[in-house]
């Protein structure tokens, strides 16, 4: 069955799957303009961390009976590692990448079982600018996906 479209949905689907992951140590749902002091004011700040972003919300109707979300939304994972050491910096860089595929993964694993609608083939991964946070490396995800806003609209 597909997920409910609502916004407690859209956060709790990335916050599970961030939780679930070995690797990650810290989510965190906001705006980027938050800046990395925002994220490292939580007590339990960590590294690797994933930065769910505020989405573009896009509701609509597909004609068979379903009202959708269509959630446009960005996933950064940051990983920090020295201004100085390139060989850390390509590790962080590669780890940030790694976790993302297990997010990729699910996305795909979801998508065939039904519970969100996903154009697996519109997701974007663009290394993260080093203009955006200093000392950190990693990878953010753009998708697009679709959950159902029946139970609200109905």
């Amino acid at each position: 069955m597909i997920l409910s479209g609502d916004f407690t949905s859209y956060v709790a689907y990335f916050r599970q799957w961030a939780t679930a992951h070995p690797d990650l140590k810290f989510f965190l749902y906001g705006g980027v303009e938050k800046g990395m002091d925002y994220a490292r004011s939580f007590p339990d700040f960590d590294y690797p961390l994933a930065w769910l972003e505020q989405p573009i919300v896009l509701p609509g109707d597909n004609f068979a009976a379903n009202h959708m979300a269509v959630y446009k939304t960005g996933l950064s994972v940051l990983v920090q590692a020295p201004l100085d050491d390139n060989d850390a910096q390509i590790a962080a860089y590669a780890q940030s990448f790694q976790i993302l595929l297990t997010l990729l993964k699910k996305l795909r694993l979801d998508n065939r079982a039904k519970t969100i609608l996903c154009d697996l083939n519109s997701i974007r991964l663009e290394a993260v600018s080093l203009l955006w946070a200093d000392s950190h490396y990693g990878w953010r995800m753009e998708v697009n996906f679709e959950m159902n806003l029946n139970e609200f609209l109905y």
